[in-house]
């Protein structure tokens, strides 16, 4: 995720807090403005492009920016961007209400008992992210079986091509081989891109087909 990405999310949470604590924003509200100025549910689904217009939105809300929010010093090894792909899977499973580095930061040190993933090593890494599947299963089978829905009616009505019809046959094999999360988020990528959904790039690369 690049870093005017994640500025802008950043912002975009604490303007949804501030205004939240000011009663000029509920959770309706702030899911309009999301799909009205940004064209997803979830911020964590957008380009830099849509969330300038959601922060924009923000702003004529009420919102102020008081200073430069600022990031994390991240660790960018495979582990930490799976760590933190999996935190934004969890917001948009609308698991996590705070996708910011900051919640995330709170989250390793309860699980990990470090203050940095700098810090944490492999066994705290590995504990942290079986720890996120775990929670991401609590919920995941249930949203998978909905999108199975959509696509069942999509396949009905005709409007899967080849390799999307490739891609769910396959998704839904590995749902029969295993019920755990490795085969539940590749059939909740495959499920997502046959009924039109977009899944975050990054969050794509590091989890890959698993």
């Amino acid at each position: 995720m690049s870093a005017e990405r994640l500025r802008l999310i950043k912002l975009i949470h604490v303007a949804r807090r501030d205004l939240e604590k000011a009663g000029k924003m509920d959770e309706p509200t702030y899911r309009t403005m999301l799909q009205t100025a940004g064209g997803a549910d979830s911020a964590a689904k957008m380009g830099v492009p849509a969330l300038m217009r959601v922060l924009e939105q923000a702003k004529k809300a009420g919102f102020k920016v008081r200073s430069k929010v600022t990031d994390r010093r991240q660790d960018t090894s495979p582990e930490a961007r799976k760590v933190r792909a999996l935190w934004l899977f969890l917001h948009e499973l609308q698991v996590v209400r705070d996708s910011s580095e900051t919640a995330l930061a709170s989250y390793v040190k309860r699980i990990a008992h470090v203050e940095d993933m700098h810090f944490a090593d492999s066994l705290a890494m590995r504990k942290l992210i079986e720890s996120m599947k775990k929670w991401a299963m609590r919920f995941l089978p249930a949203a998978v079986d909905q999108l199975q829905v959509e696509v069942h009616g999509a396949r009905v009505a005709g409007r899967l091509d080849q390799a999307q019809e490739q891609a769910v046959e396959e998704a839904l094999r590995r749902l029969l081989a295993s019920d755990g999360f490795d085969a539940h988020w590749a059939a909740w990528t495959a499920f997502s891109a046959a009924i039109g959904r977009s899944t975050d790039a990054d969050m794509q690369e590091a989890l890959g087909g698993r």
